[in-house]
């Protein structure tokens, strides 16, 4: 009897969006904030590609194969001290020209680069799959690690229940900073009932200015968080999937095109866009045809604030009909975009950076 395998599974969610990134090499922690980090892997004051290769590799076995941490450091320590990056060295910041005397490599650093880019990259995963299932559960329940290393902050919002499109997960949703081991578990209307939970308030926290030295950028950061971790890690990484797929779909075969364009709007991760669009998020590919349209590249993209905007005038299917009409109507191109009439609807469309975005839709005048 052939025995059964109880190997854990690599996380696929994670380690695609981990291997989606590019590369960016930064001086300092400062020099990439939030969503940058879903479409590039940095380790400040790595100046070589060669080396933040050398370490991306290492940290992709550890979400792809499940190295511990000690393992890590044992494939990556010799190789840095060999490298010539270690310890504390006298580096030139190329920002300010100052040369200044540095950390390089070092355990405790070794541990922030395995740690951080863990959990940021299973909180990607994590998020992809909570949309492809929020219409059978819609629930989200902040869970902190109750010991005495939990923050304060972050032991209050324990047990929190918020539905998944709630705008508080845009800045809460975990890890919210350095070493933190938040979570969040996905629920249904029947688990709340069974656990004797009940939706919350979305809770509240003093904000705080912070001000990033590097950039002179000053926002607000909610209580709690650390500067950095103030974005939702999930729902940046599906902005990246949506504008690497719309490049990939500009390049590709208009009949391969077109085929790929339904299935991504027949996904359920369509319909979880169209129920939290979130104003300044990528736009979603629903259509090609856009050169026809005065755009230079072929994609034709839903931008979050129309979906937002008619939310309740159009359905997933009126959208899913953009195609058609692109393809049977009558085009009137201007400086402004262009109109389209066809297959029952007015489109209007305006092109930007060469993409041509929907910014109308409406059922045509019998």
């Amino acid at each position: 009897m052939a025995g059964i395998d109880l190997t854990a599974l690599a996380p696929e969610e994670a380690v695609e969006a981990f291997r989606r990134k590019g590369y960016e090499l930064t001086f300092d922690w400062r020099d990439m904030q939030r969503g940058e980090h879903s479409r590039a892997f940095t380790v400040a004051k790595v100046a070589c590609l060669d080396l933040l290769t050398d370490i991306r590799r290492a940290v992709d076995a550890a979400i792809s194969e499940g190295i511990t941490l000690r393992e890590f450091e044992r494939r990556l320590t010799p190789l840095l001290q060999e490298r010539g990056w270690w310890g504390r060295q006298a580096m030139t910041d190329p920002l300010t020209g100052e040369t200044r005397d540095v950390q390089l490599g070092s355990p405790r650093r070794l541990r922030i680069i395995y740690d951080t880019n863990l959990r940021m990259a299973y909180a990607a995963g994590r998020w992809e799959r909570i949309e492809q299932v929020a219409e059978r559960r819609p629930w989200l329940r902040y869970v902190a690690v109750l010991d005495d290393r939990t923050r304060d902050q972050h032991r209050r919002w324990h047990d929190t229940v918020l539905r998944w499109d709630d705008p508080w997960w845009n800045q809460h949703a975990p890890p919210n900073g350095w070493n933190c081991r938040c979570t969040v578990q996905q629920l249904s209307d029947r688990d709340i009932a069974r656990r004797g939970l009940a939706p919350s308030d979305p809770p509240s926290a003093p904000a705080r200015s912070w001000v990033n030295r590097r950039t002179g950028e000053v926002r607000e950061v909610p209580g709690g968080v650390d500067p950095g971790f103030d974005y939702n890690v999930g729902r940046s990484n599906m902005d990246h999937l949506r504008a690497t797929t719309a490049a990939k779909l500009d390049a590709a075969a208009p009949d391969l095109a077109r085929e790929a364009i339904a299935s991504l709007t027949r996904s359920p991760a369509f319909e979880s866009f169209l129920r939290s669009p979130g104003a300044g998020r990528a736009g979603y590919p629903v259509a090609t045809g856009g050169q026809r349209l005065g755009g230079s590249l072929e994609t034709v993209t839903l931008p979050p604030e129309t979906a937002q905007r008619l939310a309740g005038a159009l359905t997933a299917e009126d959208w899913r009909r953009a195609q058609a009409a692109i393809d049977a109507g009558a085009v009137s191109v201007s400086e402004a975009g262009a109109t389209i009439e066809g297959a029952g609807y007015v489109l209007e469309v305006e092109t930007r950076d060469g993409r041509v975005e929907l910014r109308d839709m409406r059922p045509a005048r019998p």
